[in-house]
C-alpha cells in the first residue's frame, strides 16, 4: 500500500516541475555533444568566410545555428543575401576600375591609329605603332585573365580543404545516429570523388582553357596562322569534361547513398526490437535512450550540414562574382570599341570573355559538386532515420 502511495506522491511532484526543464535538459545534451565534436576547422573556416565577406553576408556560427533550429527560428533570408551579392559585385566591378580604363585608353588609342593608317595611307609606321598598342592592351587582358584562373585553383583549392575539414564530422553524426554502413560507405567514396575533380579541374580544365585563351589571341593577331579550329577544340573539351565529371559523380554518388540508408535503417531497426524485447527491465530504456541519442545527433547533423552548405555557396559564389566581373568588363570594352571601327579588338575581348565564363563554369561546378555531397550526406541520415 505505501509503495502505491509513494508513486502518487511522486507522480504529483513532476506535474509541479517547470516544462523549461526539458529544454534545459536537451539543451545542455546538445551543447555536450558540439563539445566533444572537433570543430575547429570548420570553425576557421567559418572565420576565414566571415573576414572576407563580413559586410555583404551575415556572421555565422555552428552554435547559434545550431539553437536556432533546435528552437524553429532558423532566420536565412535570402533577399539578404541577394543584395549583399549585387554589392559585392558592384564593389568587384569598382575595384577593376584600374583594369577597364587601361583597356578603354588602349582601345581608343588601337582605334585612333587604324583610322590615321586609313586616312593618310602610311601602311608601315601606322601598322607598327597600332601593333604595339595591341599587344600592349593583350598583355594586359591576358595577365588579367591569367589573375582569373588563379582566383579559381585557390577557390577550388579552398572548398576541397574545407570538403576534407567538415566530412569526418558528418560522417561522425552520422555514424551516431546509426549509419555505419552509409558512413563507411560514403568516406572513401567521397574522398575519391573529391580528389577526382578538383585534380581534372585544376590539372586539365583551367589548362585547357588558358590554352585557347592563348591560341584564339595569336588567331587575331596573325591573318595567315589561324588556330581558331585548335582553340574551340580545347574548349570544347573542357565542356565535355565538366558535364561527364556531373553527371557521374552525382549518380554514382546518389546509388551509393540510397542503398547504404536502406541497409542502416533494416540495421536499426533490428537493433531497437531486440533491445526492447530481449533486455530484461531496461530494454525499454535502452531502446528509448538510443532514440534520444538519434534524434540529438540528426539534429546536430542536419545543423553542421546546413553551415557546410552555407560555406560552400560562399566559397563558390564570390570567386564566381570576381570573374563575372572581369566578363562584363571585356564585354563593354568589347562593346565600345565597335563603334570606333576596330572590330579586331572587339572580337579578342568577346573570345576572352567567353573563355572566362568557362573559368566561371568550372568553379560552379566543382561548387555544385561539394554542395550535393553535403546534401547527400546529410539526406542519407534523414532518409534513415524516416524509413526506421
Amino acid at each position: 500500500m505505501w509503495i502505491r502511495a509513494v508513486s502518487l506522491a511522486l507522480l504529483l511532484l513532476l506535474l509541479f516541475v517547470p516544462a523549461g526543464m526539458a529544454d534545459t535538459t536537451v539543451d545542455r545534451v546538445v551543447e555536450e555533444q558540439i563539445d566533444k565534436l572537433n570543430l575547429t576547422d570548420i570553425q576557421q573556416f567559418v572565420d576565414q568566410v566571415d573576414g572576407e565577406m563580413e559586410r555583404f553576408i551575415p556572421q555565422l556560427s555552428v552554435r547559434q545555428l545550431v539553437q536556432d533550429m533546435r528552437r524553429g527560428k532558423l532566420d536565412l533570408s535570402f533577399g539578404k543575401f541577394l543584395s549583399g551579392l549585387v554589392r559585392y559585385l558592384f564593389s568587384e566591378f569598382l575595384a577593376h576600375s584600374y583594369l577597364l580604363t587601361q583597356l578603354l585608353v588602349l582601345t581608343l588609342l588601337c582605334a585612333l591609329l587604324n583610322n590615321l593608317q586609313d586616312a593618310f595611307g602610311s601602311a608601315g609606321s601606322g601598322r607598327a605603332a597600332y601593333m604595339v598598342a595591341y599587344l600592349v592592351l593583350i598583355t594586359i587582358a591576358l595577365s588579367s585573365f591569367t589573375a582569373a584562373i588563379g582566383t579559381a585553383r585557390d577557390a577550388i583549392q579552398q572548398m576541397v580543404d574545407f570538403l576534407h575539414a567538415i566530412l569526418p564530422v558528418l560522417l561522425s553524426l552520422l555514424a551516431a545516429m546509426g549509419g555505419l554502413i552509409s558512413a563507411s560507405v560514403m568516406h572513401p567514396l567521397v574522398l575519391v570523388a573529391v580528389g577526382i575533380i578538383s585534380n581534372v579541374m585544376n590539372n586539365l580544365v583551367l589548362p585547357l582553357v588558358l590554352f585557347a585563351a592563348i591560341l584564339t589571341l595569336v588567331s587575331q593577331i596573325s591573318e595567315r596562322f589561324k588556330v581558331d579550329g585548335l582553340a574551340n577544340l580545347f574548349k570544347d573539351t573542357c565542356k565535355i569534361l565538366i558535364g561527364l565529371l556531373l553527371t557521374a559523380f552525382t549518380g554514382f554518388m546518389a546509388l551509393q547513398g540510397v542503398a547504404g540508408a536502406v541497409a542502416d535503417s533494416v540495421t536499426l531497426r533490428t537493433a531497437k526490437f531486440v533491445t526492447g524485447a530481449f533486455v530484461p527491465v531496461v530494454g525499454g530504456m535502452m531502446a528509448d535512450a538510443a532514440e534520444a541519442l538519434v534524434g540529438t545527433s540528426l539534429l546536430l547533423k542536419n545543423a553542421v550540414g546546413i553551415m557546410g552548405l552555407l560555406l560552400i555557396i560562399a566559397m563558390a559564389i564570390y570567386p564566381m562574382i570576381k570573374i563575372l566581373s572581369l566578363v562584363l568588363i571585356y564585354r563593354l570594352v568589347g562593346a565600345l570599341a565597335q563603334p570606333f571601327g576596330d572590330n579586331q579588338i572587339a572580337e579578342v575581348l568577346d573570345s576572352l570573355g567567353n573563355m572566362l565564363l568557362m573559368v566561371f563554369a568550372a568553379v560552379a561546378s566543382v561548387g555544385l559538386a561539394f554542395f550535393l555531397a553535403i546534401s547527400f550526406i546529410v539526406g542519407i541520415g534523414n532518409v534513415t532515420v524516416m524509413m526506421r
